[in-house]
């Protein structure tokens, strides 16, 4: 063979080998340790497993548990996991030969227009004028593979597997979302019940308060003014019931579409007020690295990354010849007017080989299609990866700030509440007016708004950052389930 013989071929070669591999990105960039956090202790995967029973309240485990069961985003999730689930079974049967069942019968008319001649073996067959009338018929058992010498099929699987791992850790973040979103509404539920609690108290004591201003007018002992004050301060509380009603009411129709269930559920089931929960363990951060294992937007933005990646590398092994082998057993028969038939069994087999050359702009089109989809999903897995980061950053800012905050409200409200109580036992010793009792009746409840607002802060930023390092559930566990769905 002369060199420009082998020049073609060599060339080829050298180009198909040159499209061998997709591009790898590199590795995502972390940092050791937490910037809001020194010392950070390694994460204890028990209780971010289970983190809503941190807050040693039964009913909103209660809560949580019904809502990743009923909630519809979880079952839509589910969903796209058996779309997943079937897309890779279909990938899988690409690798396995195909059986079929043909089958096909024919008949023909030809017109004879000329006579047989005289002393010819088909002059008995033909007819002077019908048509001769030709049957054919064929059943077969056929099967066909096509063999994956170099891995495109192979590809296509593992991207499907990487896309169910994907949709398997969607499903998880979905749950963890409604398990967050849950025991948020619950805490928010909780808190405007208590100011609810709050305000009635407020109400009795500005009614009391009216009353007692009412009969010291009557005795000479106050102006009108005091008394016009004191039914205003009544007047006000008044208002502001009834629109923490509404807040309430609304929480409560929030939280019964979170358990997908009939508005009112929550109001019935949750009719009795309890303080807001609060998680009294410490939460423990680990190490930023955590994210990758815990994260599951994160676990699924990096299966979407391979899964691209997959697809990349079969995209270019498409340029590669294919090669199917057929192989068919069955019957076929034939029969001439009614004069002659016949029937036979038969057996062949074949093979296939295909090149594509003319068709190489459409196949690099789509390898710059899936060279495009898996840059754009490792920037996703990047942003994902920094929104993690700094979700992590801000809860944990947030958690060291409402704890100063709580702590700091706790101690205004016992300055506040000892301040009445002082201002009454003055009032009633006639060393202080009834003005300076209502200022510091008003600083004690507004005092316990405020401590109860700081508390509800701080359950929620233990809620947020319980989700930002990736609680609710246990991740080597839904590592084995992933690998053993996954297996070829």
């Amino acid at each position: 063979m002369t060199a420009k013989a082998l020049a073609a071929p060599l060339l080829l070669a050298l180009a198909l080998s040159a499209c061998s591999s997709a591009p790898q990105h590199p590795a995502p960039q972390l940092p050791d340790t937490w910037f809001s956090a020194a010392g950070a202790h390694p994460a204890d995967a028990e209780s971010l497993a289970s983190w809503w029973r941190q807050f040693d309240d039964p009913q909103l485990t209660a809560l949580v548990h019904r809502a990743m069961q009923q909630n519809h985003d979880v079952r839509l999730a589910m969903a796209r996991v058996d779309s997943a689930r079937a897309q890779l079974r279909q990938s899988r049967a690409g690798l396995l030969p195909s059986f079929d069942l043909p089958g096909s019968a024919s008949r023909q008319w030809i017109e004879n227009d000329q006579d047989a001649e005289p002393g010819s073996p088909l002059a008995e067959f033909i007819p002077d004028d019908d048509p001769i009338a030709f049957d054919s018929w064929e059943l077969a058992l056929q099967a066909t593979w096509e063999l994956d010498l170099f891995g495109a099929t192979r590809a296509r699987r593992d991207s499907a597997a990487q896309q169910l791992r994907s949709a398997e850790a969607q499903t998880v973040a979905a749950r963890l979302a409604v398990a967050a979103n849950t025991a948020q509404g619950y805490l928010q539920l909780r808190a405007l019940q208590g100011q609810r609690s709050l305000l009635v108290e407020g109400i009795e004591v500005a009614r009391e308060l009216e009353r007692i201003a009412g009969l010291l007018f009557h005795a000479g002992e106050v102006t009108r003014l005091d008394v016009e004050a004191t039914s205003a301060e009544r007047a006000s509380l008044e208002a502001d019931l009834d629109e923490l009603d509404i807040h309430l009411a609304e929480a409560q129709l929030a939280l019964d579409t979170l358990l997908a269930e009939p508005p009112g559920s929550s109001a019935v089931q949750l009719a009795a007020s309890t303080a807001v929960p609060l998680a009294e363990s410490r939460i423990a951060a680990g190490q930023p690295i955590d994210l990758l294992r815990r994260r599951p937007d994160l676990i699924a933005e990096a299966a979407r990354l391979d899964a691209a990646e997959l697809q990349a590398l079969a995209a270019r092994r498409d340029l590669f010849p294919k090669l199917a082998v057929q192989a068919a057993v069955g019957r076929s028969g034939f029969a001439l007017g009614d004069a002659v038939s016949s029937a036979s069994n038969f057996a062949r087999v074949g093979a296939t080989f295909g090149l594509p050359l003319l068709d190489y702009a459409n196949r690099g089109a789509a390898i710059e299609l899936a060279d495009a989809e898996g840059e754009t999903a490792y920037i996703a897995f990047e942003q994902a990866l920094a929104r993690a980061l700094e979700e992590v950053e801000r809860g944990l800012t947030r958690i060291a700030g409402q704890q100063r905050r709580h702590a700091a409200l706790s101690r205004t409200r016992e300055h506040r509440e000892r301040a009445h109580r002082l201002a009454q036992r003055s009032y009633e010793l006639g060393e202080a007016n009834l003005s300076e009792v209502l200022d510091a009746q008003r600083g004690a409840l507004q005092a316990r708004q405020r401590a109860l607002e700081g508390r509800t802060a701080l359950a929620t930023a233990q809620v947020a950052l319980y989700v930002a390092l990736g609680g609710g559930w246990n991740a080597a566990d839904g590592a084995a389930v992933s690998e053993d769905q996954s297996a070829p």
